[in-house]
């Protein structure tokens, strides 16, 4: 072999010095530690959302009016700034939205300040629309959700959640705190249009009375001797009662009619049903919110806290209560981790018991501590935090981060077995494999290094994942290099007694190699191009499961929640009551499911039940679950119940049961996307797909963003309306003012915004043939009646516009039964089949990809990229210490091989392959580079001793076979408590550890067998190419590595 000096260079410094060592690995466990107790934890790793919304509102306004005097003028200001991705916009009655999509890596700021002045520059929009508001969206995490249960009285429950909210906000902790839940505050005062007329008054007189009675003024300040003295009218009303007493007529001689003598004043919610239901229970719902800087078990923490003392205080009959806590998830992620780690390192330390001296393998597993807690040290300077995604990264990383430690420790114990325990010894075994070790690290690194620079929303999980597992490699890279030769370098490791079991399974594992192991070898080598095919057949084999789809590829596995729910929308024409009724019968059938079940298995399932209405035509109920252990079978099973009973919903059109995790953020798993002018053509074409969707087996929860044409009444006035000097802007603001209402003032009161609306009474705003009786105001101040005036034409209306870059969309929606088909499928099936007919019979209508499946299909082909990346930089790495530019070629050409494993054992466990699955592989790259870099540097070490080829091939086995085989075993063993994971929180993560434990597995074969044909193989190939290279210029026939 070749001449190693063992007392040169710096791993036998840190063998000769373990005080060094020592303290170097002290100093990473205490600053882990510090840093672990410290370190922010999240649900999510924090992104930058390039985002920027304008908001607008224009009370009473048509979607038409609201696209047409706002959202066209604001998209055409927008148009030629750079940096702006795509736009969106929205309108529906009375408001609209505007969301602008920056390119990845634009200054928001700048943008933001851009955009507000190109929006502030239009001096064309819409009299008594309200001020635009425009800001950046902020990335925040939901920490706890409360619901607050109590009274039947709903204001006297809102009051109560105001004061929560308030008090939350004072916390240390809080400073996010969301109470939407219930309606706004609103004093309305109606008047009849016959009072109106009896004294000759409009709505507008009423509501002028009131701005200037109702009001705080400075009248400006007095210089006196004793200072300065402020004078101030405080005439404001507040109350019901307040605004009653405000004068609406004054007579000559002193005479009052006061508001409340000619108008009835309610003071509580604005118009519309309230209906929201904890168990029953009247209820409130607040959201605490995290910010990015925030850790969230510390909020959750306040917000316990809080829960216990309010409790004590709130009045009888009242509780407050987390509905939702989302360190439930974190923290089952954290103590699987914790959980698992513990249990595959005691795995992981048996196999090494097995084939090493026990010193020897403490050694080695100490590996673990310290690349992880080393990275955890320094994952707040990368900008990394402890989330359910670095989390899984630990988890990956767990079966492959003392592979580095094993090849050390496995030589340096091969020195001494040899030639007996010394320090010199020691540093001889740890350098003879200390290069390609060291590369092999690289190499893994290199795999992920590209990920590290990933940008985008839908990329944040890579950069995640990909900085903690190079962290990880770091520190064990440092940690095998200085730490562990230190010390097995001072520690006595005697050879183990002959009659010692460990002893004599060495010593037949030792006859395997040489009796079983090595024969073989010799056959496979000899028969090179035969077993490069028979692996090339089972690669083939396992390409055609997933092409033939009898391995279905998913991108995302489906996972059960613990929260399960039914959203539902009806036409647009409905009315308040038919919602709340289709409300009720859902939330029934609720009931009478969960009452089957406990009847059925004698368990409860479960164990809350919230139902509220979001609006006019939408509701929604969430359930939450017992706990996970205490089910008798999972929200998949309970939502094929819910939607095989669900009663008929007259009106309903669209109704959707959420129980995925990976759909519960409101996308569906597929959507397509339909541009073009002319909307009857969209809708047209958006009822056409949907048909051909729904005839897809596994195609389920089919909706759109097609406007259900509800009904509008179109003011047409008479010829005699012009003759009496109406105008239509007069007839449009007098009818709007009645029916509608008129906002005479707005105030803040205890902390809410209050509107202070004029109109008629209810019973006759909500009979349309009392429009035609309704009185108009002429100019002259006598009355008539509408239908004298106009013509009440009724019209198909639209309720809501959609917009995307200029054309107005259509969206389609759907989910799909992965059981059935996947996602992928359809995609193919519907760009194959239905696209080519849906644009020949709408040539107006393009088309585009959405939903999950787009952001996926993002994610793929930017993991292609970085693939495509980290290869190169594999290969100059592998060039490096093989000093070759073929044969890294040879360890490359083993990745493909390496999916083997990972395929068949998804196919026999009847798993789909996910996104997951093929992190897995990437991981498992790394270490199949990592034993063949090994193995062919053994090989050319040999060489250069001069032995021959084939000498050198199989004596590389049979040197590198008990460590290969260890890397491979280790592996396998610490993530085989993963695999038989059963808790929800484990499903992300099992089939990673299916494909990297397999893979490895596999990957000894290919280590052991197929990299030395290979290396055999492209020696045959280089002879001939030597062969003219002598002839031409009479090179000798030396060695070439």
């Amino acid at each position: 072999m070749d001449y190693i000096d063992p007392k040169r260079g710096i791993i036998a410094w840190f063998a000769n010095n373990p005080v060094a060592a020592n303290l170097m690995m002290v100093f990473i466990l205490v600053m882990g530690f510090v840093t672990y107790n410290s370190i922010q934890r999240q649900m999510f790793p924090q992104v930058e959302v390039n985002y920027v919304h304008i908001n607008a509102t224009f009370r009473g306004a048509a979607p038409q009016e609201i696209e047409e005097g706002i959202l066209i003028k604001i998209e055409e200001a927008l148009q030629d700034i750079e940096g702006i991705k795509r736009v969106r916009s929205f309108a529906w009655r009375g408001a609209g939205r505007i969301s602008v999509e920056l390119e990845v890596g634009e200054d928001i700021s700048s943008r933001l300040d851009q955009i507000k002045l190109r929006v502030d520059s239009i001096g064309t929009f819409p009299a008594g629309m309200e001020p635009l508001t425009i800001y950046q969206v902020e990335w925040r995490q939901q920490a706890v959700e409360l619901v607050l249960t109590g009274s039947e009285d709903s204001l006297e429950l809102k009051a109560l959640g105001r004061e929560i909210q308030n008090e939350l906000l004072l916390l240390d902790q809080i400073n996010f705190v969301n109470f939407n839940s219930m309606p706004a505050w609103e004093v309305a005062v109606e008047i009849s249009p016959e009072t109106l007329q009896r004294y000759n008054l409009s709505l507008q007189d009423v509501s002028r009375s009131i701005r200037n009675y109702s009001d705080n003024l400075s009248a400006g300040m007095i210089r006196s001797e004793s200072g300065m003295i402020t004078i101030r009218s405080e005439q404001r009303a507040y109350r019901a009662d307040e605004f009653a007493r405000i004068p609406v007529i004054l007579g000559p001689q002193g005479e009052r009619v006061l508001l409340g003598d000619i108008a009835s004043i309610y003071d509580g919610f604005e118009e519309r049903v309230n209906y929201m239901r904890s168990n029953g229970k009247n209820a409130a719902f607040l959201q605490i919110e995290a910010s990015s800087t925030q850790s969230l078990p510390d909020v959750a923490r306040s917000v316990h806290q809080y829960i216990a003392f309010k409790n004590e205080q709130l009045p009888e009959g009242y509780q407050l209560d987390a509905l939702v806590d989302m360190t439930y998830y974190l923290n089952g992620r954290l103590n699987m981790m914790w959980s698992n780690l513990l249990q595959g390192s005691v795995l992981v330390f048996l196999m090494l018991m097995l084939f090493l001296r026990v010193k020897v393998a403490f050694w080695v597993m100490l590996g673990l501590p310290i690349a992880f807690l080393g990275a955890i040290w320094l994952m707040p300077f990368a900008g990394v935090t402890i989330n359910i995604v670095t989390l899984f990264a630990f988890i990956m990383v767990l079966g492959i981060v003392v592979d580095d430690a094993i090849v050390i420790g496995e030589s340096a114990y091969h020195e001494t077995e040899q030639k007996g325990h010394s320090v010199d010894n020691i540093v001889r075994g740890a350098r003879r494999v200390a290069t390609p070790a060291t590369f092999g690290v690289l190499t893994t690194i290199a795999v992920f290094a590209p990920f590290m620079f990933a940008q985008g929303m839908e990329s944040n999980e890579f950069r995640n994942i990909s900085i903690v597992v190079v962290l990880c490699l770091i520190f064990s890279l440092i940690e095998s290099k200085l730490i562990l030769p230190a010390h097995l370098a001072h520690s006595k490791i005697k050879p183990l007694a002959k009659e010692h079991w460990r002893s004599r399974f060495q010593q037949r594992f030792q006859y395997f190699i040489e009796q079983r192991y090595q024969p073989f070898l010799q056959r496979c080598i000899s028969h090179r191009y035969a077993t490069l095919a028979a692996f090339v057949a089972l690669l083939m084999v396992s390409i055609a499961l997933m092409a033939s789809n009898h391995l279905r590829v998913v991108m995302m596995p489906p996972v059960p929640h613990d929260y399960p729910q039914i959203r539902f929308e009806m036409h647009q024409n409905a009315s308040e009551q038919q919602t709340l009724e289709s409300l009720l019968a859902i939330e029934a059938m609720i009931y009478q499911q969960e009452q089957r079940v406990r009847e059925e298995t004698g368990k409860p399932l479960v164990q809350d039940v919230f139902a509220f209405l979001n609006s006019q035509t939408s509701g929604q109920v969430v359930v939450t679950l017992v706990a996970e252990d205490d089910r008798p079978f999972n929200a998949f099973t309970l939502s094929r119940r819910w939607r095989e009973n669900m009663p008929e919903l007259p009106g309903v059109r669209l109704i959707r049961v959420q129980d995925d995790v990976m759909t519960m953020g409101g996308q569906n798993n597929l959507e397509y996307r339909l541009f073009g002018r002319d909307i009857d053509q969209l809708n047209q074409a958006g009822l056409a797909l949907i048909a051909d969707l729904a005839k897809i087996p596994g195609v389920f929860d089919l909706s759109s963003t097609i406007d259900s044409a509800g009904k509008e009444l179109n003011l047409q006035l008479k010829p005699v309306a012009y003759q009496l000097g109406l105008t239509p802007a007069d007839l449009a603001a007098q009818v709007g003012s009645g029916f509608y209402g008129l906002e005479a003032q707005r105030m803040i009161r205890d902390g809410d915004e209050v509107r202070v609306m004029v109109r008629y009474p209810r019973l006759q705003r909500e009979q349309i043939a009392a429009l035609d009786y309704s009185k108009v105001r002429l100019p002259s101040g006598d009355f008539v009646l509408l239908g004298d005036v106009a013509e009440l034409v009724e019209t198909p209306g639209i309720s809501r516009i959609n917009r995307e870059n200029g054309f107005r969309t259509v969206r389609v929606s759907a989910n799909v039964d992965q059981a059935q088909v996947t996602t992928s499928e359809v995609v193919r099936l519907v760009r194959s089949e239905v696209m080519p007919e849906l644009l020949e019979r709408f040539p107006g209508v393009r088309t585009e990809l959405g939903g999950q499946i787009e952001e996926q299909q993002r994610q793929r082909d930017q993991m292609f990229l970085y693939m495509i990346a980290g290869l190169l930089m594999v290969y100059i790495l592998l060039a490096i210490p093989l000093k070759s530019y073929s044969q890294p070629l040879i360890v490359m050409s083993v990745i493909p091989f390496g999916m083997i494993g990972a395929v068949l054992a998804h196919f026999v466990l009847g798993m789909n392959l996910s996104l997951f699955s093929f992190f897995g592989m990437i991981a498992a790259a790394g270490v199949v580079i990592n034993d063949s870099l090994v193995l062919t540097d053994y090989v050319n070490q040999s060489r250069r001793e001069g032995l021959s080829l084939a000498d050198s091939v199989v004596r590389a086995g049979k040197m590198r076979f008990r460590a290969i085989l260890l890397t491979s075993l280790t592996t396998f063993f610490g993530l085989v408590p993963i695999m038989f994971e059963t808790s929800l929180q484990a499903q992300f993560v099992i089939p990673m550890a299916v494909s990297l434990s397999f893979a490895v597995l596999f990957a000894t074969l290919i280590t052991l067998v197929l990299v030395p044909c290979l290396y055999l193989i492209l020696e045959d190939m280089k002879r001939p190419f030597r062969a003219l290279k002598r002839r031409l210029f009479g090179s000798p026939a030396a060695y070439e590595a």
